[in-house]
């Protein structure tokens, strides 16, 4: 009964999760368009006002299942990291859900929600320390593996496009003529381009960040590498939110988007490179030793 209970209580705060998540995201997607033309739609006000009811819906679902899942694996939840974790993404949402009117925070949940459903899934391993990988299928892992190379390609073209918008700024200021600028588009085009490859990235790099949580318990035996490249993978998935945040919440426009979709992309990047080293690492410690 009270293992059905927590698998129960899992299921629904995973699917209020996953339906507040996308409805913020939408709302901040859609919001520089809101800007441009001022009145938000009926619809889009509905989804607004249903974003946070299943934010907090979902926040109940997880901590139900926090207390059930720790009495069915007696394990106290403060010695767990992602208990830990989620009682913080806990404690966060509902500061966020008694403050979001008074501060105008509203755009906090595209953050706070996948935040939730990601420490949410941390803890779906709690108890099972004895299971060394979860078979999970190659569907699974081909969903996660291009998940994170999409949307890291189009990361990398929101960088690219940035890297144009400074480019371009900086020719402008010093009032080259047209066509010594290189014949760049105008400053508008690029930032529109940069805010759109972003947002066609966030979600697949979410994706990616939800299905990797299920190899997330290596976060506490896994090596050095392991643990780096999840801690860049979440600071990274945090930056890029926080650039979409700011744009839709305190219409952050060209330099100061430029700079912090760069600052991602370098996140990015150094995933990348955590991913190629400890390979190639492997391989010259291979031959060192015959």
């Amino acid at each position: 009964m009270t293992s059905a209970l927590s698998t129960g209580t899992f299921l629904v705060a995973l699917l209020l999760y996953g339906a507040a998540g996308s409805l913020f995201f939408l709302d901040v997607a859609r919001r520089e368009g809101r800007l441009a033309h001022h009145k938000p739609s009926p619809e889009a006000e509905r989804r607004a006002r249903l974003a946070p009811l299943l934010l907090g819906a979902a926040a109940i679902g997880h901590a139900a299942y926090v207390v059930v899942a720790s009495l069915v694996a007696k394990v106290c939840p403060i010695n767990s990291v992602h208990f830990s974790l989620s009682l913080a993404s806990l404690f966060a949402t509902g500061v966020y859900l008694g403050a979001r009117r008074r501060f105008r925070i509203d755009a906090l949940g595209v953050l706070l929600a996948p935040l939730g459903l990601v420490f949410l899934l941390g803890t779906f391993f709690l108890g099972q320390p004895a299971l060394p990988s979860p078979s999970l299928g190659p569907v699974f892992l081909s969903l996660h593996v291009i998940a994170n190379l999409a949307g890291t390609a189009l990361f990398f073209l929101a960088g690219g496009a940035a890297g144009l918008y400074l480019v371009q700024e900086k020719r402008l200021k010093q009032k080259r003529p047209a066509v010594r600028a290189g014949g760049l588009p105008p400053l508008e085009v690029l930032d529109k381009a940069v805010h759109r490859f972003l947002v066609a990235g966030f979600p697949l790099l979410t994706l990616g960040i939800v299905t990797g949580t299920f190899w997330a318990h290596r976060l506490e035996s896994g090596g050095t590498d392991e643990v780096l490249r999840v801690v860049l993978g979440y600071t990274t998935w945090v930056l890029i939110a926080g650039v979409l945040l700011l744009r839709a919440a305190a219409g952050w426009r060209g330099r100061r988007a430029a700079y912090g979709t760069i600052a991602g992309l370098v996140g990015v990047a150094a995933v990348l490179v955590v991913y190629l080293v400890r390979p190639a690492a492997q391989i010259g410690a291979a031959k060192v030793g015959g």
